[in-house]
């Protein structure tokens, strides 16, 4: 539809000097054929679990690497095979599957929501788990309204926070 109007416009002589539209999941195609001059992705600069279960590339299926992650913290250890943390529903968007642990949990553990305010990483082996105090990050299921839901990236580089950064249209700055 879009290539259509351009032939359209063109046709009566007002061609668009720019043609935007597109997305992370269609850049590559839409890159080989068109009919965009400017590609509008934005998720690639974070990808998340749902951009991470798709190959986007047929030469490189996960061309970009995971960039957005939630930081949660054990909260409790009272019951075996599990740990509490402090990330539940109101820290990731949860219109996607469940978030992924990316660090600091053993592996073969899975993160589970708690409710609003708490999520649970399950271990793989009974014997397996973690301390207070620990912390796990995980892999956005929906990176961007995870985005929505907080103020500022914490920029890191390996385990040094190098920058905070506001997210725009967000509380004060």
């Amino acid at each position: 539809m879009v290539g259509e109007l351009q032939e359209k416009l063109d046709a009566a002589g007002i061609a668009p000097p720019l043609v935007s539209g597109a997305g992370t999941g269609t850049h590559d195609i839409d890159a080989l054929h068109g009919p965009f001059t400017e590609l509008q992705v934005g998720s690639y600069i974070f990808t998340d679990v749902q951009y991470n279960a798709v190959a986007l590339r047929e030469d490189t299926p996960r061309p970009f690497e995971p960039a957005l992650f939630v930081r949660t913290t054990v909260v409790s250890t009272n019951v075996g095979g599990q740990v509490t943390t402090d990330g539940g529903l109101k820290r990731f968007a949860s219109d996607g599957p469940l978030p992924e642990i990316a660090s600091g949990a053993p592996d073969g553990a899975r993160y589970e929501f708690k409710g609003d305010e708490h999520g649970r990483v399950v271990f793989a082996k009974d014997s397996d788990s973690l301390p207070l105090g620990a912390a796990v990050e995980c892999l956005t299921p929906h990176c961007d309204p995870t985005v929505n839901l907080y103020d500022h990236y914490h920029v890191v580089r390996g385990d040094t926070l190098v920058d905070i950064w506001p997210v725009d249209g967000r509380g004060v700055i």
